[in-house]
């Protein structure tokens, strides 16, 4: 017997029993596919129950539920799905038109804050009148607010959130990172700076806030602060009681969360003042050939930490390239030499840079050597670690930089990166210009060609009065960006504690141009990895899947990056699979042992990686709940850039095991110009793949603590035969034996042949084709995958669209060598394997024959 209760009929909580629909295995309205059942462990059953109630029925249309079971006809106890404060939640939306009117849209945004309705609580801002854009998806205008009092009361009431169902507050955990808090109230990032707020109004629709200084954005913070009942105050560092007049919120809404992001970055973008790097980017090159996104690299701060040494890393790096030679293992093509490398007055957050070189205890030959030497394993690209003032505690006032750069004494406040106050010497900004330039040339020198810019925020842990602190970040910023253009060239900067609204307003006013893939920078886009803190690792996945939500809007510049993993350990499959899918670049750390006990291959691949083109989209039912403390799946969704597959990922950051749907029909679009219905669904973890005609909402799936699986969602295309009698289906999945194999499909099924009379031959081959149910499929591939498979499917033209058997013919493939092919009849795919890997960019072209 199982009973859903609720308080969906008002206050009074209330049981209703539900139906069971079927056991598993047998005919089900719920798809089942992908379940599997090896997940479960011992002492597992699934069975199915329903429950189908008309809308009306609710009272409430946000409530609370959880499920009651227990064996029928006996006297046992009731088994509670959860305890008491820790049911399930359920909205019930009316559906939001495609294109409302504008009037709707100019509601929403105006219901979001509550008028004043006490004396308790002054007026809230008010809209700037000329500042509304308003069309049928959406609306977005700016808030001011004349009278800002940030000097005297240390925060300013902006206005109380209107009726709301969920907040995600994107909140600064220190001055380096942003963190989400997600809930159903504001109170959820109670005394914290919250950069960014995220709300779903009860109407359905979702609204995105965030202050800035508009005619100084670089110069100010500008952040929320959370008050009782769903306020919200604003708050200016530093103070702005001369110009509070130029303290904006731009605010959005729309039917997606995921556009009123975007929908409030471009409103900011459009307001702030613009600054063009065009020129600057024009006369620089790119001194090298592999991207950090575009390849696997290699870190060296959790094998060494602050003790690395020439020798440590040649020799950590020679026997990984020996493991994954033997086992035909990707191996690493790039490597960042992390803290301890260079020569400072003490390896801890109080040293003090003494001189631009290398150790010469740790480097002797400095730096050129370990790069010649890992060039000869075959790394491409070596980069190195440093600190934007040097490092941690300044420079090293008695040293050689000393006497070549002038410099200033602050004194440093107390924060997490270095849990001590202290007094710091740093360079003045009328001469880190030349500092940059000295030090960047001679990495160049040296054979470094990109370097990892760590601890940018520290400027805010300075005590400075004014706009000192802001002058002083901008000053460095432009020096170390100037810099590492002329010698490194684009894409070649990794920014470290760096999530600052300094660093978004900053680039937004510098995205002139979309930047190629290869070229743009990298953005750490969470804290550190810590590979050895359990309870670190579901949080850093759902902290980054999270932090996607706004640190996608500066993809134009910046690839993001989920930091290191360190292969080999029981987390290790989670943390590769994530960085795969994010977007930005992958790189292990650790000994060559661990990564011995890794299959990176069933990952990456063999010899290459092909990135996606940008960060997963969080899904939208994840978005109100931590969900590392949520009994529920952590998914995201990456659009391929031709739009022909949807790559689903599907990860368990909670502690216990979860069987949980995953609502596809809120994932994928199904509105198609080419007529075709048909779905290829490929899961990651067993290898399946499921051809259907209708994509079902729900597909469930069942993950233990910190696993994950990924479901590839491409859409199939349809051909009609020369006779028109027959519909043939088919789709390239990509390289099902790596995580987001489908990367690898440059351009997917084209170039069918068709009315072609009886006894012609077939281009490529010798049999005439002289049945009009003949096709002949290509598809694109990426340089260096290890093969690919086709879903295939053919029925009648008729009403009743019967089923038609497909024979493959003959395969071809230009570019490679074909180890084997096998048509699988019953399953309807085509697997193609290659040896060896190409090298260039590979055509497979399918001939296919189709018997009625």
């Amino acid at each position: 017997d199982v009973e859903i209760w609720s308080d969906m009929s008002g206050s009074q909580w209330q049981g209703t029993p539900l139906i069971r629909t079927t056991v598993i295995g047998s005919t089900s309205e719920l798809e089942l596919s992908f379940l599997d059942v090896a997940q479960l462990g011992e002492g597992y059953r699934i069975e199915q129950f329903h429950l189908d109630l008309p809308a009306s029925v609710a009272v409430a249309k946000c409530f609370e539920f959880t499920v009651r079971w227990k064996s029928t006809n006996t006297q046992e106890e009731w088994s509670w799905a959860s305890s008491t404060g820790h049911n399930a939640r359920m909205a019930l939306r009316p559906r939001i038109a495609d294109k409302a009117p504008a009037s709707y849209w100019r509601q929403q945004l105006r219901s979001l804050l509550r008028p004043a309705c006490s004396d308790t609580l002054p007026p809230p801002a008010t809209t700037i009148a000329d500042s509304w854009q308003v069309s049928s998806t959406g609306a977005s205008c700016m808030f001011k607010h004349c009278e800002f009092d940030n000097a005297a009361s240390g925060a300013d009431f902006f206005g109380q959130l209107g009726t709301i169902d969920g907040v995600l507050a994107f909140a600064r955990k220190d001055p380096f990172w942003i963190i989400p808090r997600a809930g159903t109230d504001a109170s959820v990032a109670a005394g914290l700076d919250v950069v960014l707020v995220l709300v779903e109004l009860s109407s359905g629709a979702y609204a995105a806030l965030m202050p800035f200084a508009k005619d100084a954005p670089t110069k100010h913070t500008v952040v929320f602060r959370t008050g009782p009942s769903n306020t919200l105050y604003l708050r200016a560092s530093p103070a702005l009681d001369s110009a509070p007049s130029s303290i904006r919120v731009a605010a959005s809404v729309s039917r997606h969360p995921h556009d009123a992001i975007h929908d409030l970055f471009e409103r900011i973008q459009q307001t702030l003042p613009h600054i063009s790097i065009d020129e600057l980017n024009a006369h620089c090159q790119p001194t090298h050939t592999t991207s950090l996104s575009g390849s696997m690299g290699y870190c060296t701060w959790n094998t060494f930490y602050q003790q690395v040494s020439h020798d440590g890393v040649v020799s950590v790096l020679s026997e990984i390239c020996r493991i994954g030679r033997a086992a035909n293992q990707p191996g690493p093509e790039w490597v960042v030499i992390d803290d301890g490398w260079q020569t400072t007055t003490q390896d801890n957050s109080q040293g003090q840079l003494s001189e631009i070189f290398a150790n010469k205890d740790k480097f002797p030959d400095q730096l050129k050597q370990t790069v010649q030497s890992l060039a000869e394993l075959g790394v491409t690209r070596v980069g190195v670690w440093h600190a934007l003032w040097g490092y941690w505690g300044g420079i090293d006032h008695s040293g050689p930089l000393a006497q070549r750069y002038e410099l200033e004494k602050y004194q440093r406040k107390w924060c997490p990166a270095v849990k001590t106050a202290s007094e710091v010497w740093l360079i003045s900004k009328t001469c880190i210009a030349a500092f940059y330039d000295e030090f960047y040339q001679w990495l160049h020198n040296q054979g470094v060609t990109f370097v990892k810019v760590d601890y940018q925020a520290a400027f805010e842990t300075l005590e400075l009065d004014g706009s000192d602190v802001y002058s002083m970040y901008n000053a460095y910023c432009d020096a170390m960006e100037s810099a590492a253009l002329k010698y490194f060239g684009p894409g070649s900067v990794v920014y470290c504690m760096a999530q600052t609204p300094h660093l978004i307003l900053r680039t937004l006013q510098h995205l002139d141009s979309v930047t190629a893939a290869q070229q743009r920078e990298i953005l750490r886009n969470s804290d550190d990895y810590f590979p050895d803190e359990p309870e670190s690792h579901g949080w850093h996945i759902y902290c980054n899947m999270a932090n996607a939500l706004w640190s996608r809007q500066l993809q134009s510049r910046f690839a993001v990056d989920w930091d290191m993993f360190q292969p080999g350990k029981p987390e290790s499959h989670i943390h590769a699979a994530a960085r795969t899918l994010s977007g930005g670049p992958l790189y292990i750390t650790g000994p060559a042992t661990n990564y011995s006990h890794q299959d990176l291959a069933s990952v990456l691949g063999h010899t290459c990686r092909t990135p996606l083109p940008s960060p997963p989209l969080i899904s939208s039912s994840c978005l109100f709940a931590d969900m590392t403390a949520t009994a529920g799946f952590l998914i995201g969704s990456t659009t391929l850039a031709d739009e022909s597959a949807v790559i689903i990922s599907v990860y368990n950051v909670f502690h216990e095991l979860v069987v949980a749907p995953v609502l596809v029909s809120q994932i994928i679009t199904t509105s198609d110009s080419t007529g075709s219905n048909r779905y290829a669904i490929h899961q990651q973890s067993t290898d399946r793949v499921c051809i259907c005609q209708t994509l079902g909402d729900i597909y469930t799936l069942a993950l233990q603590p910190l696993a994950c699986d990924v479901l590839t969602v491409a859409r199939m295309v349809m051909f009609r035969s020369t006779d028109r009698s027959a519909y043939l289906y088919a789709i390239c999945i990509g390289d099902t034996s790596r995580y987001a194999g489908i990367g690898v499909v440059e351009r997917n099924v084209f170039g069918v042949v068709q009315n072609i009379a009886p006894g012609t031959p077939a281009p490529r081959s010798g049999s005439p084709l002289g049945n009009p149910r003949q096709w002949i499929l290509r598809v694109r591939l990426a340089s260096g995958c290890n093969g690919v498979s086709f879903a295939l499917q053919a029925c009648e033209s008729t009403p009743e669209a019967h089923s038609l058997p497909v024979s493959v013919q003959s395969v071809r493939v230009q570019g490679c060598e074909i180890d084997e092919w096998e048509y699988l009849s019953d399953t309807e795919i085509l697997r193609v394997m290659f040896k060896p890997p190409p090298s260039n960019s590979t055509a497979i072209c399918v001939t296919i024959i189709l018997s009625a």
